[in-house]
């Protein structure tokens, strides 16, 4: 199955801004995960990821999918999630897919579990799927499993306006439109699944600041990760003049030589005692965990424990 499953390239939505209703698009939640195609049998499982790398031995706990799927052989596409407070964290199943330590892998099974949302089946019992529509494809999910343990089908809705507004006041990370008569097309080069992402938020310390001359021009941020600040990228934009005035007359006097991130050292930069909060809007974690293009919404009253990913 490995050898056949690396054959399969993932299927990648397109960037789209604006939200649309049609009845040939059929609409799910966009889950903050890692993109994993999974086969499986002979009572064994093989994982990859969309760029096609080998994630069999980060989620163990796959291997248990023949026992829940009422097929000899499978090949499922779907989104691999840790739930932290009831919603996707990235970070959190970065953590799971960057590990390779059995001994970490095992703790981590446990402090970390993790969810299967499905939301395609591009192989069964020998036959090829691809070519086939996407409506059709996905109205074998729910003959062959049902949900339960850490495996569960993606839900599709009719209206791609209704979702999102849903999907936004929960502050997840979007929605996903699909065409109904759509094939399995690897990669990017098709019109017919869109990603359509919202602003999401994040409270943060700050732990730095950058200067330009002798005023500060933007802030290191940091969130609470495993008990630890950790580096999550620096915020130029949202503070209007006066405020930038402020923060450059009274900065000065949190500062410290060491930076007080577990994870990185800015270059640089003037780093301070980590006690001043902002909330940050941004559009999503990039690869290295850092937010993609933040921007910083208000000063916050929040402890430590509010910053936490």
């Amino acid at each position: 199955m490995e050898n056949l499953l690396k054959k399969y390239k993932a299927m990648e939505p397109i960037k789209r801004d604006d939200v649309f209703d049609r009845e040939d698009f059929l609409y799910q939640i966009k889950w903050d995960g890692v993109r994993i195609l999974a086969g499986m049998a002979d009572s064994t499982v093989s994982l990859i990821n969309k760029r096609g790398n080998s994630r069999t031995v980060q989620f163990p706990e796959l291997q248990t999918l023949p026992g829940l799927v009422a097929a000899d052989s499978a090949i499922l596409d779907g989104e691999i999630v840790v739930l932290r407070d009831g919603k996707p964290s990235f970070p959190a199943v970065m953590q799971r897919d960057r590990t390779t330590n059995p001994a970490a892998i095992n703790m981590l099974t446990g402090t970390l579990p993790l969810v299967y949302m499905v939301f395609d089946i591009l192989y069964l019992n020998g036959e090829d799927l691809r070519n086939q529509p996407l409506s059709k494809r996905i109205d074998l999910l729910p003959q062959l499993f049902t949900d339960q343990d850490y495996l569960f089908q993606v839900q599709s809705f009719p209206e791609g306006s209704t979702l999102f507004e849903a999907v936004k006041n929960a502050d997840l990370e979007g929605i996903v439109a699909k065409r109904k008569n759509s094939l399995y097309r690897p990669g990017k080069q098709h019109e017919d699944w869109y990603k359509i992402k919202c602003l999401r938020h994040q409270n943060c310390l700050v732990g730095g600041y950058t200067l330009r001359g002798q005023q500060v021009n933007s802030l290191l941020l940091g969130v609470l990760r495993e008990g630890k600040l950790s580096f999550a990228g620096k915020a130029a934009n949202g503070l209007n003049t006066g405020q930038w005035q402020v923060l450059s007359r009274e900065l000065p006097g949190l500062r410290i030589r060491q930076s007080p991130f577990a994870d990185s050292n800015p270059p640089n930069a003037c780093f301070i005692k980590p006690q001043l909060a902002v909330q940050v809007e941004f559009l999503e974690w990039t690869d290295s965990l850092q937010f993609r293009f933040p921007v910083i919404k208000s000063f916050i009253n929040a402890a430590a424990s509010d910053c936490s990913v």
